[in-house]
């Protein structure tokens, strides 16, 4: 259990080894080469059938790699590279730890047809650099750097909504951008208008007059005017980077403040003050990615050196050859796609064609697997001084006949699932999501001001994701709470951040909060919720509209949710027709149901977190904004007619003045949205028994495989849209937890059961782990290796079949759960008004009768399948329960 949480103030990388999957063009082995700059390494395994097509790793399209197993911890792992489809002739390829800068790399060639086969595998090296190129202040005698992107507060005349939420974790103001000290300036419109204000803080006073020399950039033609701690100093725009000098009296520890006196975008780099600053500098950081390469101290081994980083590379490999290969290219994949002669050693040792990426290609071949039989071939990539890599490559070269049994030791630290044996059926698509989930991290991802280690959706999406990332969350869970936590925590800000309420980048549904109550709902201790729940806190007054700068309801904080200032997508499900009405009609005055559903959700967690914390100042916000929200969607939301909530259309003065309708005439929200606030637990009970017969109705939302996102027998439903016509996971499981609040266990059985089915079906037929599946044929689309949105797959798993799991609704809040052969007991507190029903749990008992007592009664236990029961509680109850074998 990890208790030191306050490792993590202030930092957003995850604690994974400096070693791992963190590629963005192949999937293969890096290293974090110079994290300050974001430079890495790469090692890439490439089987091919010996002289015909190549299996390339290619992380940016379907190439036939699988993950597959994979230890939590990333120092061990493994892929499967399809050469003819479905396991006929593939590779497997291990990577695993020797030492902390030495990974043993097996490619095991495998033939499973009826002829011979040759094989050939290439171990491609490189070093890439971020695209945006640095240059380095040479700064005189006495100056000193004060960087933009350090700034001490960025402020704009005329206030924005983002001034409290930037968006993709970047400074206010801040743009990434080439020919800069740290690949980003302030810009963004800065200096446009009169009054723009930026402040620098001084490490030390300067008690003298003093030069500062701006380094700034003005499109050709403009012209700006600055107030530099009041002196005056015009920039006329050159198009270029240059400094700007202004003689300044003393600098005390109030620091410098810049105000535009408005005319034109002033980016600015950073500025350099002191004696003789005008005369500072700048030149291009060494970047060089051109290998310098040389015999390494053994036989089939090489050493790698590198102009931009300090690191040294080694490569050792057991095949007796010789044909290593240097290619300069603009893309080593058209190389690796269309050019024969990376087949052939007599073109040369160099291939010069010009361009930005450069590799060393070490090649094995041929080596040959008879029928049924298989063969393998292994490398050793290493880091450090070029005397360290020399001993460890002379280490590799004695150690190359037990690379075998290394290699399969390792495997004996990948997870696995446990399951009941009901749950056997779905564990090998649960292998593939595991290994996909854990292997879909990137470096570099610029978070904050540094280069961070970060779980993707997939590498297509290089970037940040707020709500998707929530999702990866969850399944990280599933394999532990530690990367739970640190996914959790790369996406809170601390209470003080002005800048960033939390990380934003998408649509702003706050999966945060689901994830924070599971992770305590499976033994997180008061410490962690003591350690999160500011963070939290912080993160909630934004999306509840409380925020400065935040109009998540409106100007006078009277309106429902509405984020549009922020995203077009205000629940993740990007052509939700009347979501996709506002977007292409800018007809932003309507607000879904769904932002407020999630905001009640995240009041409630929140509320129980700071009564247990002892936060009494706290709870009348959240029971205002739970007051205030649910008494909005019931007044003006709900559409009678219908029996759906809808989207609210308010006028200039905000004030709600009907409902959004379909060309048609009606209710355009006919679907998940208008079904959100199921998952607040607002609702009335004919509200509920409405919107559960709209979800459950096979002729409206519910299909042979899955919830469809918008009731098929609305007009606008389609079948050939993104998400309207698809079926998706995530949604899927917020209405699986709501169905176990209301006690609806056989549907919430139905969805879990569905959709883990559909999924192991499609992994076994096609081996993609998908983000979607049609409703006209219940197959997989989308990305083929995502992992976040399809996450709820692993929990499901979990709750039905993972034995000792206790799983409730969004209500139900499991503390101090301790389980052996005979018996459980737990403190349970459900919410909700007392008489007004019942919340099911789920709990994973394994095989046998068992009985349940909740607060000194008897509670009735029915099995859902073999190993599997479940328990109704009462509404507004709280005690313990005890479960033992009958």
């Amino acid at each position: 259990m990890m208790q030191d949480f306050h490792r993590l103030d202030g930092c957003h990388d995850l604690t994974l080894p400096e070693w791992g999957p963190y590629s963005k063009k192949f999937f293969g082995i890096s290293h974090i080469a110079d994290r300050e700059r974001g430079m890495r390494f790469d090692f890439t395994v490439v089987p091919a059938l010996y002289r015909r097509q190549l299996g390339i790793p290619d992380a940016l399209r379907p190439s036939g790699y699988l993950p597959w197993s994979v230890a939590a911890d990333l120092e061990n792992y493994s892929y499967r590279q399809q050469l003819e489809p479905m396991d006929r002739i593939y590779a497997d390829i291990r990577f695993a730890k020797l030492h902390d800068n030495m990974r043993l790399a097996e490619c095991r060639c495998v033939n499973h047809t009826e002829e011979p086969v040759a094989f050939g595998v290439h171990f491609l090296s490189n070093l890439t650099a971020p695209p945006e190129k640095r240059v380095e202040p040479v700064l005189p005698e006495g100056c000193i750097w004060l960087d933009a992107l350090d700034h001490a507060g960025l402020e704009w005349a005329t206030p924005r909504p983002q001034d409290n939420l930037v968006y993709d974790a970047l400074r206010r103001g801040e743009e990434r951008c080439s020919g800069t000290v740290r690949g980003g300036c302030v810009g963004q419109g800065w200096g446009v208008e009169a009054g723009d204000r930026l402040r620098f803080r001084m490490p030390v006073p300067m008690k003298k007059p003093v030069t500062a020399a701006i380094r700034c950039r003005v499109a050709e033609g403009e012209f700006v005017e600055l107030l530099v701690n009041g002196v005056t100093v015009g920039i006329p725009g050159t198009g270029e980077w240059h400094l700007v000098e202004v003689e300044l009296p003393a600098v005390g520890e109030e620091g410098l403040l810049l105000v535009s006196q408005g005319g034109a975008e002033c980016r600015i780099d950073g500025i350099a003050i002191g004696p003789g600053a005008e005369s500072t500098r700048f030149r291009d950081a060494a970047e060089s990615i051109t290998p310098h390469v040389e015999p390494g101290p053994v036989r089939n081994s090489r050493i790698l050196a590198f102009d931009a980083v300090d690191t040294v590379y080694g490569v050792y490999w057991d095949f007796d050859s010789n044909f290593v290969r240097r290619y300069r290219a603009p893309s080593m994949m058209d190389i690796l796609l269309y050019s024969d002669e990376v087949h052939q050693p007599f073109f040369g040792e160099c291939r010069d064609c010009g361009g930005a990426e450069e590799w060393v290609d070490a090649v094995m071949q041929p080596l040959t697997a008879q029928p049924g039989g298989e063969t393998a071939v292994c490398a050793v990539v290493c880091s450090g001084t070029r005397a360290e890599v020399a001993a460890l490559l002379t280490e590799a070269e004695e150690k190359r006949n037990e690379f075998g049994r290394i290699a399969e030791a390792s495997a004996g630290t990948y997870w696995h699932p446990g399951a009941t044996a009901e749950g056997k059926a779905f564990t090998f698509s649960r292998e593939r999501l595991a290994a996909v989930t854990l292997t879909n991290v990137v470096f570099p991802t610029w978070f904050k001001g540094r280069n961070v280690r970060h779980h993707t959706p997939g590498r297509r999406w290089n970037s940040l994701y707020t709500w998707d990332s929530g999702f990866i969350g969850l399944g990280l869970l599933e394999l532990g709470e530690k990367p739970a936590v640190e996914n959790l925590n790369a996406y809170l800000t601390e209470p003080g951040d002005e800048e960033c309420a939390f990380i934003h980048h998408g649509s702003p549904v706050p999966v945060q909060f689901y994830l924070f109550s599971e992770i305590m709902n499976r033994g997180g201790s008061r410490e962690l919720a003591a350690y999160f729940y500011p963070k939290l806190r912080h993160y909630y007054r934004f999306m509840a509209g409380r925020a400065a700068s935040s109009t998540m309801r409106g100007k006078g904080r009277g309106t429902l949710i509405r984020s549009w200032d922020y995203f077009y997508n205000s629940g993740g499900w990007d052509d939700y027709p009347p979501q996709w009405f506002v977007a292409t009609t800018g007809a932003r005055d309507a607000a879904p149901a769904v932002g407020s559903s999630h905001v009640i959700r995240c009041a409630k967690i929140l509320h129980d977190t700071a009564r247990a914390l002892g936060a009494e100042a706290d709870l009348s916000m959240y029971e205002e904004d739970i007051a205030e929200l649910s008494g909005l969607l019931h007044r003006d939301s709900w559409d009678e007619e219908s029996g759906s909530f809808s989207y609210v259309r308010y006028d200039q003065e905000e004030r709600p003045c009907g409902i959004l309708r379909h060309e048609s005439g009606c209710n355009y929200d006919l679907g998940m949205d208008g079904a959100a606030p199921l998952l607040a637990g607002i609702c009335t009970p004919e509200q509920k028994a409405k919107l559960w017969a709209r979800l459950e109705s096979p002729d409206h939302c519910r299909t042979p495989f899955g919830l469809s996102t918008v009731d098929r027998a609305a007009p606008y439903f389609r079948m050939d849209g993104y998400w309207n016509g698809s079926i998706w996971m995530p949604y899927q499981w917020l209405f699986w937890k709501a169905a176990l609040d209301d006690n609806r266990a056989d549907f919430a059985w139905w969805i879990a059961h569905t959709a883990l089915s559909v999924y192991e079906r499609e992994v076994v037929a096609s081996r993609g782990c998908y983000e979607q599946f049609t409703i006209a044929a219940g197959r997989g689309g989308g990305w083929h290796h995502f992992s976040a949105l399809s996450c709820p797959v692993l929990g499901w798993f979990g709750a039905y079949f993972v034995p000792g799991r206790l799983t409730g609704g969004f209500d139900t809040v499991i503390r101090d759960l301790s389980t052996d052969e005979r018996s459980w007991r737990c403190r349970i507190a459900v919410g909700g008004e007392s008489g007004t029903g019942e919340s099911t749990l789920i709990a994973v008992t394994g095989e046998g009768k068992w009985r349940a007592c909740f607060c000194g009664a008897e509670s009735s236990v029915r099995q859902r399948v073999p190993g599997t029961v479940e328990i109704s509680l009462p509404r507004g109850s709280a005690g313990e329960l005890r479960l033992e074998r009958a």
